[in-house]
């Protein structure tokens, strides 16, 4: 049995047609030009937030590669979480236009969920809306304008500077991104982030999946960044985890890994010297390990991972989540000048695939965030205890500093004027 995936631009349509309508935020057009008023960021997650796609219930079924259910469980969690996530979801807009509005539509709510609600074991989850680059948009990107280009940074950048100054209270914090939310990402980690050391100190780390991270090639550092390196262990803090997933090894002419990718989803060439970063979610130090997978049941991608017989419709063991653990094992490869994580079944699961004209060169594109989901929620508890524990160590020395614990958010760069949102 294969897993086959859908080509990827389909995969993502599908989200928005699978889901149920579950919120609408206010909206706001593209600023014009001129330093016109910009309204307050619109949050798809944020706590306290009634309608909020990444508070689920965690009832959880375990699984065997093959798909025998092992046993069901509710993992725990903290219910004040130490630490916050800020999310930027990936390309999933059906709108029309270049850029979407910020209304919250079933293609958003269904992806924060898929993909972030289990980060609520660990952390406070903030997600705002942006105007990002729909899928029409992506199709025709020699079209798009730089202004277009600046407003979509822009509305991130805004609600990432209204959590700093609002919401984060000196806290730790963690960024993911995927896809078109990893690249948009890249920007406020290279311009805010990298070269300033009071957030550095409170970033756990930059979780950037299929993002194209560019390093110096045999570094973990340069490229986009200078002080903010690929991670090597599950205690290391203020670094990135970023891989691009594929079922074999990298062939010529794949989407990810042997080249970067602009906010508006347009492949651009590596330069002499260049590498894309792979951190192995499983193994961070280097070499190959069994993945634990996690997705939502019902999983919107059934065409790429097929819910196991007892969370099928009518099962009586039908769990919010369903879990796979060690049904695939991950390695960072390098080959026809690309860098990906390589992806393979084993124990008897089913060999993840793609199918279509569009879907191979893609790769597990749709699956970067659920092939390794409980392996990334372990590693925020991780760098989340190693945090507390050093700025105890901090606290206790009276250097409050050193630990992070900065009385002023930093990097805090766009005034926002008081516009009605949902903030």
């Amino acid at each position: 049995m294969r897993r086959a995936l859908l080509p990827a631009t389909f995969v993502l349509v599908l989200i928005a047609a699978s889901t149920v309508f579950a919120g609408v935020g206010a909206a706001s057009g593209p600023t014009g030009a001129g330093g016109a008023t910009r309204s307050l960021p619109i949050w798809l997650c944020r706590p306290g937030l009634a309608d909020n796609p990444c508070v689920t219930s965690l009832h959880t079924g375990i699984f065997s590669p093959t798909g025998k259910l092992e046993h069901v469980f509710t993992p725990p969690g903290p219910s004040d979480p130490k630490v916050d996530c800020f999310y930027v979801y990936p390309t999933v807009s059906a709108e029309r236009s270049t850029l979407s509005n910020l209304t919250i539509q079933p293609a958003e709510t269904a992806v924060a969920r898929y993909q972030v609600a289990y980060y609520q074991r660990v952390c406070r989850m903030y997600a705002p809306m942006y105007h990002q680059v729909t899928l029409a948009g992506a199709e025709n990107a020699a079209s798009i304008t730089p202004a277009e280009m600046a407003e979509q940074y822009a509305s991130v950048l805004d609600a990432w500077n209204y959590y700093l100054a609002h919401y984060n209270d000196g806290r730790a914090f963690v960024l993911i991104g995927h896809s078109q939310g990893a690249f948009v990402l890249r920007e406020p980690i290279s311009r805010q982030i990298d070269p300033n050391a009071a957030l550095r100190r409170r970033m756990l780390s930059a979780i950037l999946f299929g993002g194209a991270v560019v390093v110096t090639a045999g570094s973990l550092v340069g490229g986009d960044v200078r002080h903010i390196p690929g991670c090597t262990s599950a205690v290391e803090l203020g670094c990135v985890v970023s891989y691009s997933s594929f079922p074999g090894p990298p062939m010529t002419g794949d989407v990810f890994g042997a080249s970067t990718w602009s906010p508006v989803d347009a492949r651009e060439p590596l330069q002499p010297g260049q590498a894309i970063l792979c951190t192995n979610p499983a193994a961070l130090g280097g070499g190959s390990a069994l993945l634990d997978s996690v997705f939502p049941y019902p999983f919107p991608l059934s065409a790429g991972m097929p819910e196991p017989p007892a969370e099928r419709p009518g099962s009586q063991a039908a769990t919010t989540w369903f879990e796979y653990r060690s049904s695939d094992r991950a390695r960072c490869v390098t080959a026809n000048g690309s860098t990906v994580l390589e992806v393979t079944a084993v124990g008897g699961a089913a060999e993840p695939i793609s199918t279509g004209a569009l879907a191979p060169p893609w790769g597990l594109h749709p699956l970067d965030v659920n092939l390794a989901l409980a392996d990334i929620v372990s590693l925020v508890a991780s760098e989340t205890k190693a945090y507390l524990a050093k700025t105890a160590d901090a606290d206790a020395s009276g250097d409050r500093r050193a630990a992070g614990q900065d009385s002023a958010p930093g990097g805090h760069l766009v005034a926002i004027p008081s516009t009605p949102g949902r903030a």
